[in-house]
Formats: structure tokens, sequence, C-alpha cells
């Protein structure tokens, strides 16, 4: 008889580890998506280009420090 209490309750804690482990995947691709689309908005703002130059010109200099 104890050994099947056991048994049900890591069948639980697996179940709901199960969950979370699919809630925090759901979340990572809604992140995910979410980014894509900032990304994109920026590239049409006016302006994008000039500070995306900015920001790798100081990336290489960090770099050559």
């Amino acid at each position: 008889m104890g050994v099947q209490k056991n048994i049900a309750k890591l069948k639980v804690k697996v179940d709901l580890i199960t969950q979370n482990l699919q809630r925090l995947i759901l979340e990572e691709q809604q992140t995910r998506k979410l980014l894509i689309n900032v990304a994109e908005i920026l590239k049409v703002m006016p302006g994008y280009k000039k500070a995306l130059d900015k920001v790798e010109a100081a990336k290489e200099k960090k770099k050559d420090e």
C-alpha cells in the first residue's frame, strides 16, 4: 500500500512539472514572436540604419579594447 501511495504522489509531481514546462515553452515562444515583431517595427522606423551603425561601431570599439 505504501508503494502505491508513493507512486501516486510521484505521478502528481511529474504531471505538475510537465504542466509547468509546457507553460514555460509557450511563454518562450510568445516572447520570441514579440521580439521578432519589435525588431521588424524598429527596422521601418526613421534613423534605424544610422542607429544600427552606431551600435556596431561601439561594439567594434569595445571589441578592440
